[in-house]
This record gives structure tokens, sequence and C-alpha cells, in this order.
């Protein structure tokens, strides 16, 4: 019998086990099926009876069907798998859970089992039917260089049509892949209502506007409402050092001022730029790689911003400014974004209450945020050229 547990970047991959059911059987439903042949189990018997045929043919070495579950958290992503292996054209399979969506989680995974195949299988090229609507899965064989050699109709099991088409993976395509990761940190204006205990959800403000715009990145939101640079400081190896980020966003600063003035929280601009050098410095020695991207904090002087907080805001805007010059980090200025739109909008329009975004407001950070990511997606992939 062959025993192969993979790992990736940030997934574990298991043989399929009996203690899989249920979540197979609860997310293997009419949604994930509908451009794939099987059809969702009816009763969570017919899952056992998959998973002890699957591990029937794992003992004959004609088949590994992995799970894939989240190394951090363990949480259910999909099943991944390897078929007729004892032939010269093994075949491919996966799908992925719905809450799992759009994080490239199934390439990274099927890169794992690409390899493997490669060194355990003595193969002519790996097969990969796919239906051509599929377009997320379709990236995984395009992105090892498959080639479409065939294309057909057939019915699936539970009725639905099906438009196929075959890729062939031949061994020697290189293998190149890498997703940057780039991660988004602050308090609430980048929470934005995120339910933290879904690990990919992006909140509900300019983060999730700018993913669609960067479809060949791992976006990851991880601000919490109501921090200060303090609080950042409590949690940086945790949200921010643990998932070794290439690129890093951080807009911080508006709370800093507002609990001081509000609750007399001891703060002042040298204790926060203390606090900011300090997490700039954390990156630099424990991820070195990480590019940050500072932004700058802002505001309206309406709803709960004062105007008299303005002085103390433009001293953290101005040393957001000067670390970034300091570190060599990329800035945007967002509070002269935040200017210039007033002129267009009422600021009510903008930031309700002087502070937290609109969705317009958070649409036009976004379109201003999501420029500069561009740039630094490109120069990442130029580096990965070089390398």
């Amino acid at each position: 019998m062959i025993h192969e547990i993979l790992t990736t970047k940030r997934l574990v991959l298991s043989p399929i086990d009996v203690r899989d059911a249920t979540d197979i059987f609860h997310h293997f439903n009419a949604n994930i099926t509908k451009f794939m042949y099987p059809k969702p189990a009816s009763v969570i018997e017919d899952t056992l009876d998959f998973i002890q045929y699957s591990n029937k043919l794992r003992e004959e070495g004609k088949e590994i069907v992995w799970v894939a579950r989240l190394k951090d958290t363990k949480e259910f992503v999909g099943c991944m798998g390897l078929h007729q292996m004892n032939t010269k054209t093994p075949e491919l399979g996966i799908w992925i859970q719905e809450g799992m969506f759009g994080q490239h989680l199934g390439l990274e995974g099927m890169n794992e089992i690409i390899t493997y195949a490669r060194s355990h299988c003595t193969h002519d090229y790996l097969i990969y039917p796919v239906d051509k609507r599929n377009f997320a899965s379709r990236n995984i064989p395009e992105t090892h260089g498959g080639i479409i050699k065939k294309a057909y109709q057939k019915i699936g099991a539970s009725g639905n049509h099906l438009d196929i088409i075959e890729y062939w993976i031949y061994p020697e395509t290189p293998l190149n892949y890498r997703f940057p990761t780039i991660l988004f940190q602050g308090d609430s204006i980048t929470d934005c209502n995120r339910k933290r205990h879904i690990f990919y959800d992006l909140g509900e403000g300019y983060v999730s506007q700018i993913m669609p715009e960067l479809k060949n990145a791992v976006i990851l939101n991880r601000g919490v409402s109501g921090d200060r640079t303090n609080e950042l400081l409590i949690r940086w190896q945790e949200d921010v050092i643990f998932h070794q980020p290439d690129i890093l966003s951080l807009l911080c600063g508006i709370n800093d001022v507002w609990h001081y003035f509000k609750w007399n929280k001891p703060t002042s601009p040298k204790i926060f730029e203390d606090n900011y050098r300090q997490l700039i410095e954390w990156v630099k020695r424990d991820s070195p790689q990480t590019h940050m991207v500072l932004i700058e904090p802002f505001g309206y002087p309406i709803g709960e911003l004062e105007a008299s907080w303005e002085p103390m805001i433009e001293a953290l805007r101005h040393i957001v400014k000067r670390l970034a010059n300091e570190y060599h980090l990329s800035h945007i200025p967002m509070n002269q974004y935040m200017q210039k739109w007033k002129d267009i909008y009422p600021m009510e329009m903008i930031l309700p209450d002087g502070v937290h975004p609109s969705p317009l407001g958070h649409k036009l950070m976004a379109n201003v945020i999501k420029k500069t990511m561009r740039q630094l997606l490109m120069e990442y992939q130029l580096h990965q050229c070089h390398e």
C-alpha cells in the first residue's frame, strides 16, 4: 500500500480516509458537480463506499485520492486525485469546496501531485479532462504547459451536459509556478467586517474590491477593527510574519489619534513612530523578501473626527512618508486623494463618519491601491523570470 502525505506552502494532502467522509459528503454538492461527471452522494454511505473503493485501488497501485486541508487550521479544502497510475497516461482530477474558491489552492495542490506523478509514474503524459467552461480548473493544466489534444461531449451522472476538453501534460514541461502572497494589514478600514473564522475572507471593503484585479496572487486580509500600532505589535508575528508575504500593505494610525482624544489612551507621534519603526524592522529581519506598502492615515472633520485632531493626524502622515523614504518602501499618500475626492463628492459620501469609508470610498481607495499592487506584481514576475 502506498502511504504518501504531501505538503505545500499552505496545504497538507493525505490519502483519503473514512474520517474524511463527513466533509466530503457535505461539500461535494450539486454546485460543485455542475461541470463534473459524478453526482453528489444522496446518503453518506455512498461516500463511504467511494472511499473504500478508492483505498482498494490505492492498495493495487492504481490510484491515489488525496484530501487537501489547510496546513495551519486543518480546514477541509477538497479532493485531488491521480488515477490510472499503472498506465502510460495517468489522469488527474480535482474538486475544491466552494468556501475555498479563488485562492489558487487547487493549483498549489496539483503542482505537488504533478511533481509526485513525475517521480512515481512512468508515463508518456498526464491527462487532465475538464469542462471548457470551468476556467478556474483549466488554469491548472495551462500553467503546466498542458496542450488540448481532444474535445468531446458527454452526459454527467446527474444528467448535466458536459463539454470536455482534454489537456495532455508532458513530463518535460518545467514546473515554474509560484503565486505571490499579498497581505493587507491595519484596522477597521481594512478589516471591514471580514469573517475572521474564514481564513481567506477579505471583508466588504477595498481589499475585496482589489482582489479581482490581482488574479495572479494569493490575497489575505488581516486587518482588525480598533487596532492601534500598539495592538499591531502584539499580533505582528501571527498575522504577518507567519505568512511570509511577498507584498505587505499597511494602513494604520487613525486609531492612535482617535483613542487618544476620545478615550485618553496614552500615545503620541513619538510612540507612533517608535511602534511603526518596530513593525518595519521586524519585517526586514524575519521576512526579508517582503516589500512593504505604507498607506498614510486620513480623515475628514465630520462625524466622529473633530477638526482639532488634524494636527496630530498630519504629524502621523509625515512620519509614515518619512519612514517610507528612509526604508525605501512604497508610499501611498491617501490623504491627498481624499482631498481631491471631496471636491467631487460631498465628504459624507466618501467618509460618512469622517473615518470609515462608504462603499464609494472603498471603491475609490481600491482604484488607487491596485495601481501600486499591479506595478509591484509586474516587478515580482520579472524577478522570478531572472531567477
